[in-house]
């Protein structure tokens, strides 16, 4: 296979040749670079590049040129290598360039910009052009296979395991057992003839269908001889991982609780352009492994592929009853548990799932659907990320909603940027009420919520991404809740009827047994916003220090 490639254009000369020689001298033994002066002669080019099968990881183009502008010969060369990253190279203080900037990356048609000068490059352009190419060979290179999954395809628990291991961060391989490839993986371990998925840790280590606790104790991402602590945080999400942070941080001992992956419903967004800092945007999955690496260097422990099936007061301190048996003693606790993806009532769908149909879509689906046909149902961003994301790569993409417009659900940047899209139909009012196929998804039902009416259109691959209900039954008869689910903290204690557990009034985030906190999307009232669940997480945890240091009269029937 041929070097990826690396396509510059400026029509000033000096300029471009600057750049080439730049990053020649750094990339050049990895990656082919090319340079044009001319756009027109540039796609020609890049027609040439894709005819004979190779493959271009970076369009650098300058805003300015005579023939077209950068970002009219980025959106045309993406037609041609959609799995390309772009960047619109642009003066220091250029203020024209600045619509170009912001509607290119809302619109979807640059992921970023490169400013020039440059010099010198080790400061202003390496760093940059290596953050593209990391992103280009995370969704297209060669992958680091710390483990490799040989299972069923399609396999519904295959697709579990790869999926966790994903979400988690973890280096892995899928390889379908009856192929030469997976056969022969089997017999070098001497795992050949057991039947399930087989999960190959290391050089010679097997599982043969692990529970996922199984294989997180296998994999060492469990702190198992933590029995005790100062704050137990339940549920790894943006509030969650927050929590852990500052806790840890700040001198608690801390441990996480999570019973499915790092990062929660938001370690699932292919990719957050509104997350502060992120101007690039980040996929949700990076987000949490950043997160969850920066409370592991501070002293967090974590205990994964658990669920906490209690929890109850005992005097001072709060014990959580996990699914294992185990009990973890803690001084105060943190719920973060968010939110779980509602499904499709039709049990007759169940069939599907991991074979076409999912509850999530992650960063590596838009490889594996690449030019076929795909649809997404929900309404909220989510659902829009979704949509943008397999959109780079998918023939098609049909957005199905309840509703009657996406604005009502979705940020305004995922509306515009979606209504852009050519690949991509909108069906409003509409609802999935059926599936078909033999042995895999092949067909959708579709019924229109207005006329009735009903359609099938094929797919490959549906993502169901319709919202979600508070992960909160564990709690029953422990601490108030609403109707719905959701947990009631601070004031909307205030005007419950419901017995409170103290004789004071609760903290903010507090919950109605002291000592126990609410933050994220398990809280009634909370924003839904990563932004927000993360605020409250780490707000939550001065409210923890302020309860720990409370006299026992003070904090009041702590049992």
């Amino acid at each position: 296979m041929t070097r990826p490639i690396i396509v510059i254009v400026d029509d000033r000369l000096a300029s471009l040749t600057a750049m080439m020689n730049a990053i020649s001298r750094r990339f050049g033994a990895d990656y082919g670079v090319i340079s044009h002066v001319s756009p027109r002669e540039a796609l020609d080019d890049l027609v040439r590049i894709r005819d004979d099968g190779e493959a271009v990881a970076l369009l650098i183009a300058d805003q300015w040129m005579p023939e077209m502008t950068g970002r009219a010969f980025l959106e045309e060369a993406h037609v041609m290598h959609p799995r390309a990253q772009r960047a619109l190279l642009v003066g220091w203080g250029d203020r024209r360039a600045n619509t170009a900037i912001l509607e290119g990356c809302a619109y979807g048609q640059i992921e970023n910009y490169i400013l020039k000068p440059w010099s010198p490059p080790e400061v202003h352009l390496y760093p940059v052009v290596s953050e593209f190419l990391a992103d280009w060979t995370r969704q297209n290179g060669p992958r680091m296979e710390l483990v490799r999954v040989v299972g069923g395809d399609p396999s519904p628990r295959s697709h579990e395991i790869s999926d966790l291991l994903q979400r988690n961060g973890v280096p892995h391989g899928f390889y379908v057992d009856n192929s030469e490839e997976g056969q022969q993986l089997l017999r070098q371990v001497g795992a050949d003839g057991h039947e399930g998925p087989v999960v190959v840790v290391g050089e010679g280590r097997y599982l043969v269908n692990p529970s996922n606790a199984e294989l997180a104790d296998e994999l060492g991402a469990s702190d198992l001889e933590e029995s005790s602590c100062e704050v137990a945080v339940v549920g790894a999400g943006p509030a969650g991982l927050a929590a852990a942070v500052y806790g840890a941080s700040e001198g608690l001992r801390t441990l996480v609780v999570e019973r499915e992956a790092i990062g929660g419903q938001a370690g699932m967004s292919s990719l957050i352009r509104n997350y502060l800092g992120f101007p690039r945007g980040i996929s949700g999955a990076e987000l949490a492994r950043r997160a969850h690496q920066q409370a592991w260097l501070f002293g967090a422990k974590y205990v994964l592929a658990r669920e906490v099936d209690r929890l109850v007061p005992d005097g001072d301190d709060r014990i959580l009853h996990l699914s294992d048996g185990r009990r973890i003693t803690a001084r105060s606790v943190l719920i973060a548990t968010g939110a779980a993806y509602r499904r499709l009532e039709d049990p007759a769908l169940e069939q599907y799932v991991g074979r076409g149909l999912f509850y999530s879509a992650g960063t590596e689906s838009g490889i594996v659907l690449g030019g076929k046909a795909v649809v997404v149902a929900g309404g909220g961003n989510s659902a829009g990320q979704a949509v943008t994301h397999l959109a780079k790569s998918a023939r098609e993409v049909t957005l199905v909603i309840r509703g009657e417009s996406l604005s009502t659900g979705m940020s305004d940047y995922l509306v515009q940027l979606i209504r852009r899209l050519p690949n991509v139909e909108v069906l409003v009012n509409t609802e999935i009420v059926g599936a078909e196929g033999e042995h895999t998804l092949e067909r959708i039902v579709l019924r229109n919520r207005v006329s009735g009416e009903q359609r099938k259109i094929p797919t490959a691959a549906t993502f169901v991404l319709i919202g979600a209900s508070p992960h909160t039954g564990w709690l029953d008869g422990a601490v108030a809740r609403d109707r719905n689910g959701f947990i009631l903290t601070g004031n909307d204690l205030l005007e419950t009827e419901g017995p409170r557990r103290s004789r004071r009034p609760p903290l903010p985030y507090e919950t109605s047994m002291p000592g126990v906190f609410a933050a994220g999307d398990v809280r009634l009232g909370s924003v839904k916003r990563i932004a927000a669940a993360v605020g409250e997480g780490s707000a939550a945890v001065r409210l923890i220090h302020e309860y720990l240091a409370m006299p026992v009269e003070t904090a009041a029937a702590r049992t």
